[in-house]
């Protein structure tokens, strides 16, 4: 563009300004057209905003607290109402056992370990798994008494063999009614081998509290664990208490 005192007329550099400043416009009218710009608060139409990358600190603490509540969410077996006298699954059986006025199901093939005066057991055929139904009054008329008094007892080892354990205790539903679900891990004394024992404690009539219990070797890298956890889910939904006959 020409300077001052070059002789070009006043209206003919204003003219020219105006037509560059035309161009200009034209070509970044152009090119937004084209690709579009990002915006704060939004993004172009048919475009996104990628979202911010995590740092590898925080990339971990979200996926162990996602992975935790996982398995928060699935450890815990559900059981809101009441169970239906409707068919087990196909693999169990429907068992009763009118002295502890109490119905269950059982998977096929489990043999029953000799009787106890408040309690039934059965056991696996390769031995890995073994599941018990009581009904007692023992150490009190709610689930929380009975599991409190049935915790101490598994921790003297003197009286149980069970050593090195850690226990969980969580709130849960069975039979409609509110109920205690224990989780054990442990070793039997004098053993390495983990176990883990799982068991929901909830009150009958007449002051007797029902408890229902798988006990499994965890086995190499706790493969046993996931049988487990549908075992009991099964055997849960399939509890009726306080029944004579199925």
């Amino acid at each position: 563009m020409s300077g001052p005192g070059d002789g070009t007329a006043p209206d003919r550099r204003v003219g020219e300004l105006a037509a560059l400043v035309s161009a200009i416009t034209a070509v970044v009218g152009l090119l937004l057209a084209l690709f579009g710009v990002p915006f704060v608060g939004g993004s172009p139409v048919n475009r996104s905003v990628a979202a911010p990358v995590e740092s590898p600190a925080t990339a971990t603490a979200t996926a162990t607290a996602t992975a935790t509540a996982t398995w928060s969410a699935s450890a815990v077996p559900t059981n809101s109402g009441s169970p239906s006298a409707s068919d087990v699954p196909e693999g169990w059986r429907r068992v009763g056992e009118p002295a502890l006025t109490v119905v269950f199901a059982v998977p096929d093939g489990w043999v029953r370990r000799p009787a106890g005066a408040i309690q039934s057991t059965w056991r696996s055929p390769d031995g890995t798994h073994e599941m018990s139904v009581k009904r007692d009054t023992s150490y009190g008329a709610t689930p929380r008494e009975a599991s409190v008094g049935q915790l101490a007892w598994y921790r003297d080892t003197a009286a149980s063999s069970m050593a090195a354990l850690k226990a969980v205790t969580h709130t849960t539903r069975q039979n409609g009614k509110d109920a205690l679900w224990l989780e054990i891990d442990y070793h039997w004394a004098g053993q390495t081998e983990p176990r883990k024992r799982v068991e929901v404690f909830v009150a009958g009539s007449a002051g007797h509290v029902y408890q229902l219990l798988f006990d499994t070797a965890a086995g190499p890298g706790n493969r046993n664990l996931a049988t487990q956890r549908e075992l009991f889910a099964t055997a849960r939904a399939h509890l009726l208490i306080d029944r004579n006959s199925p």
